[in-house]
């Protein structure tokens, strides 16, 4: 585990100093670590898999789990629903349950679990969205806006969303199946409680303390900065001893901090973009060391071999299981099918699938867990390639048709 540690920040260190090159020859981050982690992988062998079915693996993809969780909670801009309170209603409110269930169900026919939690905790897994690898989906100005800045929003949400689900699988599945479905809903209410309890209070009041120091000039940015790397820290590291869990907690911490932080006669809750650069910065590269370690156990996925009914589940999960309840979410509403397309379309896998996967992948059996890891690296690989030639396919078309492709700052 050490040596795969380390080469990550290895890795990350060359990216950095060399990343407006690699931005050039297109190369993005997420693409340079999983790269270099297949490269590890290789060297390192089978033995990944050990590596990474332990305690401090499990530990440590939780914290940055959280990590990332608080960061999607706060740096969304506008409000809560970035203005776009109708659009993001429907994709979270309608369509994220409906893929659940619609994940789930094909997971129990395609899937071989040793129980119906399987298949609910790898929906969690494959369904979130995230455009850390596909950021440039984010700028091309040839998407409507109004589509790119709801999925953006969408995406800062729906991990948090997907989280308590997933953390019932799991705690269902780690009681090994000797409690019935009652006790397991208990335990999991139980967790959801504390979690809430301590991630709202701890969130709250840092929040609402930043927000006095500030307004009286005892503190500058750079100590706002450290309060908010601190805050998912402190939140999980007391959530998880008092049997709550961690990453839930850093979530609500999240959008508590973000309501007392700088809440206005407006109604606006924006965090200065200063203030969270630290911890954007610490997301950032916790994500890229989980980009090095999907490279690695993409090697598992070679040594367990062709699974076809594995593998048609995860092009289910990145093509219908998505558009078809995006689809009935906007019913009724005036959008335009074009729109409405692109809202089911834009749907790229990453970090979150990626450590949900990971986390699936410590709490199950040795065949469940194959088929989450599996299912997790055809997902993210297949949403790789799948916006980057829909990504190739627009510019060639705009070039032909005479129109450059042009981006947008994004805000």
């Amino acid at each position: 585990m050490l040596m795969v540690i380390v080469a990550s920040l290895v890795a990350i260190l060359i990216w950095a100093v060399l990343a407006a090159r690699l931005e050039r020859w297109h190369v993005s981050g997420p693409v340079a670590m999983a790269c270099a982690g297949i490269v590890t992988g290789l060297l390192v062998g089978p033995d990944i898999g050990t590596d990474l079915n332990t305690d401090i693996a499990e530990k440590t993809a939780e914290l940055i789990l959280a990590v990332l969780l608080f960061v999607d909670a706060t740096e969304v801009r506008g409000g809560f629903l970035a203005g776009e309170r109708g659009l993001v209603g429907r994709l979270l409110g309608i369509a994220l349950p409906l893929t659940i269930v619609v994940a789930f169900g094909l997971g129990v026919l395609l899937l071989d679990g040793s129980s119906w939690a399987v298949p609910l905790a790898i929906a969690c897994v494959v369904m979130p969205i995230d455009f850390a690898p596909a950021a440039h989906l984010l700028r091309d100005g040839r998407w409507p806006r109004r589509v790119r800045h709801t999925v953006a929003v969408e995406s800062g949400y729906n991990d948090g969303i997907f989280s308590p689900v997933f953390a019932f699988a799991l705690l269902y599945l780690s009681q090994s199946h000797t409690e019935d479905l009652g006790t397991a809903v208990g335990a999991a209410l139980e967790a959801a409680g504390i979690a809430l309890l301590v991630g709202v209070v701890i969130g709250a009041a840092s929040g609402a303390l930043v927000w006095v120091s500030v307004r009286r000039g005892w503190t500058r940015t750079s100590g706002v900065r450290i309060v908010m790397v601190l805050v998912p820290l402190i939140v999980y590291a007391i959530a998880t001893p008092l049997g709550g869990n961690g990453f839930v907690a850093a979530f609500l911490a999240g959008i508590a901090y973000k309501l007392c932080r700088n809440a206005r006669a407006d109604g606006q809750t924006d965090i200065p973009a200063a203030e969270l650069s630290a911890v954007e910065d610490l997301a950032t590269t916790t994500s890229l060391i989980m980009w090095f370690v999907f490279g690695a156990v993409g090697v598992l996925v070679l040594e367990i071999g062709f699974q076809w009914t594995w593998i048609l589940f995860a092009l289910l999960a990145l093509t219908v299981v998505r558009l078809l309840p995006v689809l009935i979410s906007l019913l009724g509403s005036r959008l335009p099918w074009r729109e409405r397309m692109g809202l089911g379309l834009l749907g790229p896998r990453g970090t979150s699938s990626i450590v949900f996967g990971l986390l699936a992948y410590n709490a199950m059996n040795d065949d469940d867990a194959d088929i989450a890891v599996y299912v997790m690296v055809v997902v993210v690989l297949g949403s790789l390639i799948l916006h980057g030639l829909a990504m190739a396919v627009r510019s060639r078309h705009a070039h032909e048709s005479g129109s450059e492709p042009h981006a947008e700052v994004a805000h």
